[in-house]
């Protein structure tokens, strides 16, 4: 397998989604559950994870003031306007 850097950068504003939270919905169309998109500032990558998961793990920090864990399939970058 072919190591692709990561897709997103240090500083970038994403929104992220729980791909459970969404798989869960998809299936129950369950209008009370809680919403599972977070906005936040990437802070951190996690390199070694790419080895075993194919995948980076991005820290996030969330507009919550909270820090989230997030799989790089689980981000998508924020439209500046």
């Amino acid at each position: 397998m072919e190591n692709k850097g990561p897709l997103y950068k240090i500083g970038d504003f994403v929104v992220c989604d729980f791909e459970y939270i969404s798989f869960v919905r998809y299936f129950y169309e369950d209008e009370h559950l809680d919403t599972s998109l977070y906005y936040g500032i990437i802070v951190d990558i996690d390199w070694s994870f790419y080895q075993y998961m194919q995948e980076y793990v991005y820290e996030i920090l969330c507009l919550d003031g909270s820090k989230k864990y997030f799989m790089e399939s689980e981000i998508k970058p924020v439209p500046s306007t």
